[in-house]
């Protein structure tokens, strides 16, 4: 195993442990905790090419590109994590919307 693919692993086993303590420490926020996991997981595995032959995740590159160097240009990863970003909370109106549809319909059959 290279050294590139434990880093990418140690990024997934990270992202998911961080995911799971969100979800389970905030069971008050009810249906938002999923939500709050959901981006955690997008923001820490959407992939963002850095050089000709590397990715790394895009929050990461966001970061070094804005903060660390100096012309470079953030637009891709911005724009990967704020197309992940649409999309999990898309997923997550979706997902409201049918379980909203399934307690109304459960209350119409009783």
């Amino acid at each position: 195993m290279t050294v590139y693919a434990v880093a990418w692993l140690t990024a997934s086993v990270s992202a998911v442990l961080v995911a799971a303590l969100l979800f389970f420490a905030f069971r008050r926020w009810g249906s938002w905790r999923h939500l709050a996991a959901g981006l955690v997981l997008a923001w820490s595995l959407t992939p963002c090419r850095f050089d000709g032959e590397h990715w790394a995740p895009a929050f990461i590159v966001a970061t070094f590109r804005l903060l660390f160097e100096d012309a470079a240009d953030p637009t891709v990863p911005l724009a990967l994590l704020g197309a992940a970003t649409a999309a999990v909370f898309a997923v997550h109106l979706v997902a409201k919307g049918i379980r909203a549809l399934a307690a109304a319909r459960r209350t119409d059959d009783r």
